[in-house]
């Protein structure tokens, strides 16, 4: 037997959001033992236009889905392995893509990186859910990011069909220093309501009166409106901003970066001693594993995988509970011997995760069966 061969349609970045991190920790053609043929999908310019139907969008899609055509016939590859989506828009692109590329693949895997596909399947229409069933139902295998969220797709999918492939912690994170003896939040993903910005914000006023040396870390595009995590609080994230930040004064306190990513964003993290992220929903998030390989203590919330990710003990707040965060945030500040022993379990526990072990793991979903 010839040496295999792996497609992928994915994105890769930039822009930068956990599925693009992943996705370039992972998908190193020189670290796997099989030949890759990757198609870039990233084409906008911010992730503020990610999930946006416009001509640009449009040519951009079909231009890839063209590449993709021209690449599948060229291979033939064993595998074709592609993210699914968790929108109607992103279903009925999926539907294409996978229609395209199945005819040219012996085996399709899909990859759903989110904690959210079950939510979406319920309480959609029935048409929808038709279309859910069709695309997903053309998959060979269908990976997870850990075992609880299987049960997303338990009745959707056939419990045969699904494996887990958890997030992969690079290991440039693993050697930093972060600076432990302070008191620097830092926060990473779109400032956005489903992300816990607005809840971040609103913690920060007393925060500062507490702590007058507290300062803020923000890598994040803004998005105003959202276009998948529903059940979030609807409100604009501008008005907490200008109403809890720009009142109070506090607008020196917060550097926000924005397409942050390499050697910048490594720096960004080593300056921080402690890393937040009260999101309303969450597959696995790149940015927890990512604070957790640098040695930081983490609080977030307890959303998709990250129960099962994060070391026991864990203290976690509830989605949109500013009381508690501030509770939180307070208890890791006040004590310096807290954060570093938080911080030294969660680098152990993202051990568990290096980018070497789970990309052979990996590796073992993508040919399981054949």
């Amino acid at each position: 037997m010839g040496r295999r061969v792996v497609l992928a349609f994915v994105p890769m970045g930039p822009p930068y959001a956990g599925p693009e991190v992943s996705n370039s920790t992972l998908l190193k053609p020189e670290k796997l033992p099989f030949e890759l043929h990757v198609i870039n999908t990233s084409f906008q310019k911010s992730n503020a236009e990610k999930g946006r139907l416009t001509f640009t969008s449009v040519r951009a899609w079909l231009k890839n889905l063209m590449r993709l055509l021209s690449t599948a016939a060229r291979t033939s590859p064993d595998v074709f392995y592609y993210n699914i989506s968790a929108t109607t828009l992103g279903v009925l692109k999926d539907l294409v893509v996978l229609n395209a590329a199945a005819p040219f693949s012996a085996r399709v895997v899909v990859h759903a990186r989110g904690g959210h596909y079950g939510r979406f399947f319920r309480e959609a229409n029935p048409l929808v859910k038709f279309l859910c069933l069709w695309a997903w139902g053309m998959a060979h295998r269908v990976i997870v990011q850990s075992e609880g969220l299987k049960e997303q797709f338990r009745g959707i999918v056939p419990d045969y069909k699904l494996g887990v492939v958890p997030n992969p912690a690079s290991d440039e994170y693993f050697r930093l220093r972060p600076n432990l003896s302070g008191r620097v939040l830092l926060f990473v993903g779109h400032r956005s309501v489903a992300k816990g910005w607005t809840t971040l914000l609103r913690a920060a006023p007393e925060l500062v009166r507490r702590f007058p040396d507290v300062k803020f870390l923000v890598m994040g595009t803004e998005i105003e409106h959202e276009t998948n995590i529903k059940w979030a609080p609807r409100e604009s994230v501008k008005e907490v901003w200008r109403d809890y930040v720009v009142k109070n004064g506090l607008e020196n306190r917060f550097e926000i970066y924005e397409n942050v990513f390499g050697p910048e964003k490594l720096r960004i993290f080593e300056r921080a001693s402690l890393f937040v992220l009260p999101s309303y929903s969450e597959g696995f998030s790149m940015a927890v594993l990512e604070a957790m390989a640098s040695g930081l203590p983490v609080i977030t919330t307890p959303v998709g995988a990250l129960p099962e990710v994060l070391p026991p003990g864990t203290p976690f707040v509830k989605p949109g509970d500013v009381e508690g965060l501030y509770g939180r945030l307070v208890w890791f500040l006040e004590d310096e011997s807290r954060r570093r022993e938080y911080g030294r379990r969660n680098r152990e526990r993202a051990m568990e995760f290096h980018e070497e072990r789970v990309r052979e793991l990996f590796a073992r979903e993508l040919f399981s069966g054949l």
